[in-house]
């Protein structure tokens, strides 16, 4: 076995001086050219690996003009949505021949930003985009000339590769098997307003009441500003009271699962006394995470198609921009009980 010590990168050229053969000859035999013997191939093969030589992906990049990389910004990390949408995306590519480099903004737009220009400086081949409210960050990515699809989320007055859930749709079959099931004092806590989910989430729910002829004012709405920003334990039952409301709906599960928890510690029945429902169904990767009705695609999933996307735009950048809206169900897991 060869000892190799260096403060530095094991580069071709150290390689080469061990193996006694070009730095150009190395290159081949690392890329697999079956020209070369397949002794020598063997030799520098297991030469280069124990010396630790990792191959240059930047260079490869540069001189290839593809990284075989695609970007994903996410919001926030601790959410499981998103690192379930995270490992889907890695399988999807990984099956297509394409590494996944994760990046979390931890809903800050200027950080957004900011990994939008590191994404562009490490030649990625594509990025998926989890946008905020602003305009910006899709021009900042339509100039970069790569190729890129927005998730979850829409920007008015835009065109740009866009794949969401039809959360309008979600809201509303939220609150109609709700109603359906004969509660109509309902808690509504509400996600954040420079999001497009939220809007359209809420739009539906109402619409939900309106067909129902049932007074909006029945619905009260928790704004997202009053949530803890970290979600600690004992910190959303104070907002929960007064428990005037016989069901929840919960703009994420995440937020769900915390407020499951808190009624539960203080004897409150889910759904006994208060049904729930969530959005995302994050119990589908978890399965250890309780039981609880949650809107999800009803079908192929956000994750799924914008990479399919993504990928036939990486292979035709003047491809009809997609626009698609996927249709959802509730996933009904038994916490939603009649009145």
């Amino acid at each position: 076995m060869h000892t190799y010590r260096s403060d530095k990168r094991v580069t071709l050229k150290d390689v080469a001086k061990v193996c006694g053969y070009s730095a150009n000859t190395i290159s081949r035999a690392l890329r697999g050219d079956q020209k070369l013997p397949e002794k020598t191939r063997s030799l520098i093969s297991q030469t280069a690996q124990e010396m630790g030589y990792i191959r240059n992906m930047s260079a490869q990049t540069l001189r290839l003009g593809r990284s075989h990389t695609v970007a994903i910004i996410i919001n926030d990390i601790n959410n499981p949505y998103y690192t379930n949408m995270a490992s889907d995306i890695n399988l999807y590519l990984n099956q297509n021949g394409f590494n996944m480099m994760l990046f979390c903004c931890k809903n800050d737009e200027n950080l957004a930003e900011q990994m939008i220009q590191l994404s562009i400086s490490m030649c990625v081949d594509g990025i998926l985009f989890f946008p905020f409210s602003s305009s910006k960050h899709i021009i900042q990515l339509e100039n970069s000339g790569i190729p890129f699809v927005v998730m979850d989320r829409w920007i008015e007055g835009l065109s740009y590769n866009n794949v969401r859930l039809d959360d309008e749709s979600g809201g509303y079959e939220a609150a109609r098997m709700l109603l359906e099931y004969g509660h109509r004092d309902i808690l509504y806590i509400a996600g954040p307003y420079i999001n497009s989910s939220q809007g359209d989430r809420q739009r539906g729910i109402f619409r939900a009441f309106d067909e129902y002829r049932v007074d909006r004012s029945k619905l009260r709405v928790l704004p997202w500003s009053m949530l803890p920003g970290q979600g600690e334990a004992g910190e959303y039952y104070p907002l929960l009271l007064p428990l005037n409301y016989t069901a929840m709906i919960a703009y994420n599960d995440d937020i769900a699962y915390h407020c499951m928890n808190e009624l539960r510690m203080h004897g409150i029945r889910v759904p006994e006394e208060i049904s729930m429902i969530g959005f995302d169904h994050i119990r589908r990767h978890n399965s250890s995470f309780p039981l609880l009705n949650s809107v999800t695609a009803k079908e192929q999933t956000v994750s799924e198609v914008a990479v399919k996307v993504l990928l036939e735009q990486m292979q035709d950048v003047h491809m009809k921009k997609a626009n698609i809206v996927l249709p959802i169900v509730v996933h009904d897991d038994g916490t939603v009980v009649r009145r």
